[in-house]
């Protein structure tokens, strides 16, 4: 297959592009592996013509001349007369309907993915007529990320053309908004600088040029001079899944670094705790929540709608889904009713009175610390409306959607009826997500908790400190925790953070009073640390409103794998990681952050040395300011990565302008990506990377990896 190319033609795009083009012809050249593409506006011959000399035209610029050619049965005799007399190539058909013999198939599928997920991250006003403007840099990409056949240790762009110049062709979010700028020769006197826009590609002819499409003129635009306004990612949150990991890595690593002598104990702890999972696991798998056969109408289970917690991610096809399946209904608690009987609703003359059905028995949601069987719903007896029992507001609002259900009329003009009949039943897409929700969250509190050795089961931080056993130890870690972010406690924290300060709640300003926010508690039990049992105070940051930015800069994926790319490219380069210890702690704030906590939470040990029983509130609550970077607040990774790159920028380090996340020194043959605070380094010299470590470390803790065997999951 030495000197062959495969061709074939896309499906019909969606959308009619504003010159005409509706195909892409898709070319594979074997020995690079590069994979071109050329827009059409239609599959006549003249069209296809068009596009296959302008395809071959771009590999006689490459120096690659091919011999043969393969491609689709279903082909005209001009085409075949192009290829075998003017190109002088063999000509082969694969044969009718088996598509699996044309290379082509696999790269248009690829091609496909590559160009959809450019779409999918387009600014949402981007124009989708503009699609094919978006071919030559997604050609680019494409060819930087695949490995060429004939010289496995360069790239797929590198075999036809070259060396890529990140400098002289800077890549930049493929339909993103962006500001042009606008030349003083161009522009009127009071007119602003520069115009909207959205970018299109890099310019292959041009140093440091950008085409970007004009909102205003509707028209292309050289520039050399354009700021982007891509989608920033914001402050990296931990998710449920990466918790998960997260222990089941430090089991692992404890099991591995226990001794086989005097740690039988640890090991068959950790080993029971592993298998309590797995079996938890399957169990509920095996015990689904059984229908009820009664055929009684049941009230909705009150979902949950999640706010923007900071532990979560949220991505576009999740707020799609979301959205198109129901919106969120607002949480109506009716009125507290007394021991009066209630309202009955008025029925016509000679009419009797529908009879209410029982009220089934709704399976409850398994607490952390317990599991508990589905048990079959069975309906429950019929009890007097006019009991205390029957007048709660879980009984009441049941009683509502049942009424709503079986379509009988409102009991009166009351506000609670009124908006109780309205509230859409859920469907059964959304009763499945609320039931796997409700199992994540349960296995992520059992697996950030803390086993009990006696019963097995999991102890959260207020059981913890509540149980007879556990009480002194977690007292103790919990202590140390507040001595660390506040001013030491007991003589026993050397050097205290004081990140935190306990206040009267008059020491908040009323302008802020709205901002205050809670905290909680993560305990885990690390072996292999010093301090085994540790207790770590986080900060609630979805209660709190910052009105300044959040979204920190940093490296795209792709970015990152460019970077990988041009290691290998570059004669002598070398690749390294490293990663800053504690990066969003210590940091200071802009503006201080208020904490709320009931002081039952806070050991004995600090309420004594901080004298918290003068601070506390007829509520039981104590307050807290934070002045430096703590876990869990939104500004905190932008303030963190500001801080870090004014100390850089001191030693020549410095980040594109173009690029978020991509760092370079003046005059250094050294460039590395950011993300949040994990360092891909790529130098020429060990020299250099041992300039940029010594550089960190006057500032941080730094822990290196010079052979970069992983670097962001890769």
């Amino acid at each position: 297959v030495r000197h062959t190319i495969f061709s074939d033609q896309t499906g019909q795009f969606p959308t009619r592009s504003l010159s005409g083009n509706k195909y892409i012809m898709v070319m594979v050249e074997i020995d690079s592996s590069g994979i071109l593409v050329e827009p059409m506006k239609s599959r006549k011959d003249a069209k296809m013509t068009r596009a296959y000399q302008a395809l071959m035209l771009r590999l006689s610029r490459a120096n690659i001349v091919p011999k043969k050619h393969v491609l689709d049965n279903e082909v005209s005799d001009t085409m075949k007369s192009l290829i075998r007399d003017h190109y002088k190539m063999e000509l082969e058909l694969v044969p009718p309907g088996c598509h699996r013999r044309n290379a082509a198939e696999v790269a248009i599928r690829n091609f496909k993915a590559h160009f959809l997920s450019i779409l999918a991250g387009t600014a949402e006003d981007f124009p989708r007529h503009l699609w094919d403007r978006l071919l030559p840099q997604a050609e680019i990409t494409i060819n930087l990320l695949r490995q060429s056949n004939a010289t496995p240790t360069v790239s797929a762009y590198a075999h036809m053309s070259g060396p890529f110049d990140y400098n002289k062709m800077p890549l930049a979010p493929l339909g993103c908004q962006v500001q042009v700028h606008e030349k003083t020769d161009k522009r009127g006197t009071w007119a602003f600088h520069s115009v909207d826009g959205w970018y299109l590609s890099t310019s292959p002819i041009h140093y440091r040029t950008h085409r970007c499409h004009v909102k205003g003129t509707n028209s292309d635009r050289l520039s050399d001079t354009v700021q982007f306004q891509h989608k920033d990612i914001t402050n990296p949150t931990i998710t449920h899944q990466d918790k998960i990991m997260h222990a089941i890595a430090d089991c692992v690593k404890a099991i591995k670094g226990l001794n086989k002598g005097d740690s039988t104990r640890e090991l068959r702890e950790l080993t029971t705790l592993m298998d309590a999972t797995t079996m938890t696991t399957e169990r509920r798998k095996r015990h689904a929540p059984t229908r009820n056969m009664t055929g009684e109408a049941q009230p909705a289970p009150r979902v949950d709608i999640p706010n923007n917690d900071a532990s979560r991610r949220i991505t576009r096809s999740m707020t799609t889904d979301a959205t198109s399946q129901q919106q969120p209904v607002p949480r109506v608690e009716p009125p507290r009713m007394t021991h009066a009987a209630p309202r009955v609703v008025p029925t016509q003359p000679g009419m009797a009175a529908p009879r209410v059905a029982p009220t089934p028995r709704i399976i409850p949601r398994p607490r952390a610390a317990t599991i508990k069987r589905h048990r079959r719903p069975k309906p429950a007896p019929i009890i007097d409306p006019s009991a205390p029992a029957h007048n709660t507001r879980s009984k009441i609002k049941a009683a509502a959607q049942r009424a709503a259900i079986l379509a009988l009329p409102p009991a009166s003009n009351t506000r609670s009826q009124k908006r109780a009949s309205f509230i859409p039943p859920p469907t059964p897409r959304l009763k499945r997500l609320s039931r796997r929700m409700a199992r994540l969250e349960n296995e992520v509190h059992q697996a950030m908790a803390v086993m009990d050795k006696s019963s097995g089961k999991m102890l959260n931080y207020r059981q913890l400190m509540r149980h007879p056993d556990y009480r002194e130890q977690w007292s103790l870690s919990s202590a140390n925790e507040f001595g660390r972010l506040a001013n030491g406690v007991g003589g026993r924290i050397k050097n205290p953070t004081r990140t935190i300060t306990f206040i009267h709640k008059d020491d908040i300003p009323h302008d802020r009073r709205k901002d205050v926010t809670y905290g909680q508690f993560v305990c885990t039990v690390r072996p292999e640390k010093a301090e085994k049992n540790r207790t770590r105070f986080t900060v609630g940051g979805d209660r709190i409103n910052y009105p300044g930015e959040v979204a920190t800069p940093t490296a795209d994926m792709l970015v990152a794998k460019m970077l990988l790319n041009s290691v290998i490219s570059t004669r002598g380069a070398k690749f390294m990681t490293m990663d800053i210890s504690n990066f969003y702690l210590m940091t200071p704030l802009k503006r201080p952050e208020f904490i709320r906590m009931k002081i039952s939470d806070i050991p004995e040990e600090i309420i004594i040395e901080y004298k918290l029983r003068d601070k506390v509130t007829p509520d039981g609550s104590i307050y807290i300011v934070a002045n430096k970077g703590m876990y869990g607040l939104p500004q905190a990774g932008l303030l963190a990565n500001e801080l870090l790159e004014k100390r850089l920028n001191k030693h020549g380090y410095h980040q594109s302008k173009l690029v978020p996340g991509l760092w370079k020194h003046e005059w250094r043959p050294i460039q590395f990506t950011l993300v949040v605070d994990d360092f891909g380094v790529k130098y020429v010299g060990e020299e250099h990377a041992n300039h940029l470590l010594k550089t960190l470390e006057l500032d941080y803790k730094v822990t290196t990896d010079w052979a970069g065997k992983r670097y962001i999951g890769i």
